[in-house]
């Protein structure tokens, strides 16, 4: 079964419309067949990604660093919970379980993974599908920052298009079916 990692925040932010956003997000990975694999939270943006796997007996998997379980509030009825040492292994461990990456609100945690796996897929070290889903203009300062590195000369146009920018949960459904099967 084919697999997506989802970045996202410990936070729900200040609108609901970010938690029901995630949950429709959740749904559509839910109804597409594939596992999910997240930060390991039972708070904010994770904690919902999990429950709705959860209520619907879906796959998932938790990775969390033993140093923020206790934090970031382990979910306690994911049964697949991974705690591994540190963020390294767990970004290591994310990485291997996963077919492709999307990043939901989130903070500094969401960015940093994101752009770990973006550079990787620059330097040819995987070739997995990355996108960020674009709710509420969120994401549109990291993107014209990167629109800003083409211009500018630090980024070339094919590292720029190695990140998808998603504005719709059709547009999430879409680019789910374009996974590629598990370890393609």
């Amino acid at each position: 079964m084919a697999s997506v990692c989802v970045f996202c925040g410990s936070r729900s932010g200040h609108a609901s419309q970010y938690t029901n956003a995630a949950r429709q997000i959740a749904e559509t990975i839910v109804q597409a067949g594939l596992t999910t694999v997240y930060g390991g939270g039972s708070v904010g943006i994770m904690g919902t990604i999990a429950d709705v796997c959860l209520a619907a007996d879906a796959p998932i998997i938790g990775v969390i660093p033993q140093a923020l379980a206790d934090v970031e509030l382990m979910h306690p009825d994911v049964t697949q919970m991974r705690v591994v040492p540190d963020m390294h292994a767990r970004k290591a461990l994310m990485h291997q379980l996963s077919d492709g990456y999307l990043a939901l609100p989130g903070g500094f945690g969401t960015m940093e993974e994101l752009f770990e796996v973006l550079c990787w897929s620059q330097l040819n070290l995987h070739q997995s599908p990355i996108a960020v889903f674009n709710q509420n203009g969120l994401f549109d300062p990291l993107i014209t920052l990167a629109e800003q590195m083409v211009v500018e000369g630090f980024l070339d146009a094919e590292s720029r298009s190695l990140m998808s920018v998603l504005t719709s949960v059709s547009e999430v459904r879409q680019w789910l079916s374009e996974l590629p099967a598990e370890g393609a």
